[in-house]
């Protein structure tokens, strides 16, 4: 769900020092923990600014509002996946299917709790947000699509979405599941998984 080139950056100004880009992470860090722990609603400025270490007036010299702030957080999980996308699109497609599998594992598996933050949170965004969030979330599938149907173009639009819901929900669902946590070569299982219903759908 990142913000696509172009749009309006949710802060209410990019810091310009490196102080101001640290204090913003730390912010985001922050932000990020809480969000996971007490939800958005369940969280005030005072508790956020309490955990980045200033005041909770002072987040406002970072972003423009708390909606602001947690689409900042959403953006920065979503924009681990941006590299992603790009090589994906100028890759051959078994190359491009590999690369954002590799992505959704790195996340899934390294992130869990952004995989919660993701699915629980977007709801609570502005309706001006939530277009950029669902926007950036279509870009993310489409670059999934783009490769499917390149490597298999009989494959149709709604069976290419298909079967990159399953994949991503056979992922996510393991890397959700505490009692999955300590499979042996989880990555590689899950990696092996998904690479059989992708040669599934694809015939190959």
């Amino acid at each position: 769900m990142s913000v696509p080139a172009g749009d309006p950056t949710p802060a209410a100004a990019v810091p310009a020092t490196s102080r101001g880009r640290r204090r913003r992470e730390a912010v985001l860090d922050a932000a990020e923990q809480l969000f996971l722990e007490h939800g958005f609603h369940g969280t005030s400025v005072d508790d956020l600014g309490a955990a980045a270490g200033i005041s909770g007036p002072g987040l406002y010299r970072h972003f423009a509002s708390k909606d602001a702030l947690l689409m900042a957080v959403l953006d920065r999980i979503w924009g681990q996946l941006r590299p992603a996308i790009d090589r994906a699109a100028t890759q051959p497609p078994d190359e491009a299917l590999d690369t954002l599998l590799d992505a959704q594992l790195e996340l899934a598996l390294g992130q869990p709790s952004a995989l919660v933050l993701l699915v629980r949170e977007l709801r609570h965004l502005p309706e001006d947000y939530r277009r950029l969030a669902d926007r950036n979330h279509r870009r993310y599938l489409d670059a999934w699509v783009d490769a499917l149907r390149r490597r298999a173009p009989a494959l149709d639009d709604a069976e290419a979405r298909g079967t990159v819901m399953a994949v991503h929900g056979l992922i996510d669902s393991v890397a959700l599941n505490p009692q999955a946590r300590h499979l042996p070569q989880r990555r590689d299982w899950l990696h092996g998984l998904a690479t059989a219903v992708l040669a599934r759908a694809t015939g190959h």
